[in-house]
C-alpha cells in the first residue's frame, strides 16, 4: 500500500510538473495528455483484450482409416490451448473473440495410400490439402495446406475429409494449429 502511495505522489508530481498545481489542474493536464495519445491513434485497451493470446497446437496419435465423406478429423493430443477455443474431443476451434485466424494442417500418409482433407467455417470448405502416396514405390508422403479466415465470435473451424478421399493417415504425424492474427 505504501509504494501504491508513492507511486501516486511521484506521477502526480511528475505531471504537475513540480507540484505547484491544483488536483484539478493535474486532472487537466492528464486529460489534455490523454486527448493528444488518442489523436495519434492510441488506445486504451485492457490488458486482457485477448490479442494475441488465442493459439492452439494439435496432433492426432493413432492412424486414421477409411474415413467417410467429410468425416471430422479429430487431432486428440493438445500441446498448446491458449485461450481454450479448440475442443480435442470435436475437432472443432471455436473463436472466443472476432477476428482473422490464420491455420495450418498437415497429413502424412504411406506408399500407395491417400487422404485429401478440407478446412471449413462453419461448414464450408474454405481449402484443401491433397496428401497422395499412390504412385510411389516406397516411404511416406506429407502435405499441408495453410488458411486465413475472418471469424467472428462463435465461429467454428474444423479440418475433414474431402469426399471419400480419407483411406489411411499415419498417427504421430498429423497436425493442426492455430491463432488469432
Amino acid at each position: 500500500m505504501e509504494s501504491a502511495l508513492v507511486l501516486l505522489l511521484a506521477f502526480t508530481t511528475m505531471v504537475s510538473g513540480g507540484g505547484h498545481e491544483t488536483p484539478q489542474q493535474v486532472v487537466t493536464r492528464y486529460n489534455n495528455y490523454k486527448t493528444i495519445c488518442t489523436g495519434l491513434g492510441y488506445q486504451n485497451v485492457p490488458c486482457d483484450a485477448g490479442n494475441g493470446e488465442i493459439a492452439f497446437q494439435s496432433t492426432r496419435t493413432n492412424h486414421l482409416q477409411n474415413l467417410k465423406n467429410q468425416q471430422t478429423v479429430i487431432f486428440d493430443k493438445v500441446s498448446l490451448n491458449e485461450g481454450k477455443a479448440y475442443n480435442q474431443k470435436t475437432g472443432e476451434f471455436t473463436a472466443t473473440v472476432g477476428g482473422v485466424y490464420s491455420f495450418n494442417w498437415k497429413i502424412l500418409t504411406s506408399t500407395g495410400k491417400y487422404f485429401i482433407t478440407e478446412i471449413v467455417h462453419n461448414g464450408n470448405a474454405i481449402a484443401l490439402n491433397y496428401c497422395d502416396g499412390r504412385g510411389i514405390s516406397t516411404g511416406y508422403v506429407s502435405s499441408s495446406n495453410q488458411a486465413n479466415i475472418r471469424m467472428k465470435k462463435g465461429d467454428k473451424v474444423w479440418v475433414r475429409t474431402h469426399g471419400g478421399h480419407g483411406i489411411f493417415a499415419n498417427g504421430g504425424w498429423c497436425d493442426f494449429s492455430g491463432y488469432k492474427v
